[in-house]
């Protein structure tokens, strides 16, 4: 239940980003005076000490302790559960927050009940504007991100996705935005029964923003609030798996948003990439090709044609990196 004395309960879901969590915590208390916040880490299954570390510097945060990984939308979902504040953050762990970003964000949906979540600007760690708003995903957009063209038409890619992209400078409404920093009324997100546990990770920010669209809620992108998003720190100790988390979790909104016909077409075009890789992978090591290499390719084309078949099971998830 919502508690009217607190603006926003922060939800962050950690692994194994002890020293991330506790920059992220720190600049969250230095940047954020003006609103009523609780914090809940939830942590699945940390072997590097956060919880202890966080029990101990941050006594006030609110930690739930799993003893396995659960991934990113299970750790959100108990976060919700406890959740007291009015709006619910979903904030990665690898991000500082900047002056005043989170006021900025709660006042923009205080002033509008037509928005159900906002998100805001997000910096890379040397200064880059980070994309972090986008139209929803559709054929064409599958099709032009494709690492067959990035690898043959680079130059051709560059420019055709720089006219699609959302100038992340200027405030406005967006189809979804990522969830390393995204704030949902509470009582809303819970309406729409939290995130879909059927995604590990990625794509169940994608997903909720379509639920709240549907529902009648505008989804606002913030340029006059600020984050930096320390990509790459959290989330790049195995790309591979992560790969093949970012695929499984594709398929599943491939199926459960798309119509028939276009759902076969990517289906089609999702197993032809994963065979073009395989056989790449195979050639560049004569033949040789490692088991897990080889799992991560099968999987994929396998799960194409099992509907709402999970992540494979003893997978792991490296971090929260969302890029």
């Amino acid at each position: 239940m919502a508690d009217s004395s607190v603006d926003l309960s922060i939800a962050i879901v950690s692994y194994n980003t002890r020293e991330l969590l506790l920059d992220c915590l720190r600049s969250l208390l230095e940047s954020t005076l003006a609103i009523r916040f609780e914090v809940i880490v939830v942590d699945n299954d940390s072997k590097d000490g956060t919880v202890e570390a966080i029990r101990t510097s941050y006594p006030s945060a609110h930690i739930i302790v799993n003893h396995e990984n659960r991934g990113f939308s299970k750790g959100v979902n108990q976060a919700l559960e406890v959740a007291t504040g009015r709006y619910l953050l979903m904030l990665n762990s690898d991000t500082l927050v900047r002056q005043q970003a989170l006021e900025r964000m709660v006042e923009c949906l205080d002033a509008d009940r037509e928005i159900g979540a906002v998100g805001c600007k997000q910096w890379t760690e040397s200064g880059r504007l980070y994309q972090s708003c986008f139209p929803f995903p559709s054929i064409q957009d599958h099709l032009i991100h494709t690492s067959l063209l990035r690898e043959f038409t680079p130059a051709w890619q560059e420019r055709v996705a720089a006219r699609q992209a959302i100038d992340c400078t200027k405030s406005q409404d967006v189809d979804w935005i990522n969830g390393a920093c995204l704030m949902v009324r509470t009582d809303l997100m819970r309406a729409c029964g939290g995130l879909d546990e059927g995604y590990f990770m990625y794509f169940e920010d994608v997903d909720l923003c379509r639920a709240l669209h549907q529902r009648g809620y505008r989804i606002r992108h913030l340029a006059d609030a600020d984050i930096v998003h320390l990509i790459g720190r959290s989330g790049e100790r195995d790309r591979a798996r992560l790969n093949l988390i970012w695929e499984f979790s594709r398929i599943r909104y491939v199926e459960k948003h798309f119509p028939l016909f276009k759902r076969w077409i990517m289906k089609v075009w999702i197993a032809f990439g994963a065979i073009v890789r395989l056989i790449g992978a195979v050639g560049r090591r004569q033949f040789t090709v490692n088991d897990s290499s080889l799992d991560m390719y099968v999987s994929v084309v396998r799960r194409l044609w099992r509907w709402g078949q999970p992540v494979p099971s003893g997978f792991v998830w490296t971090g929260p990196n969302r890029g």
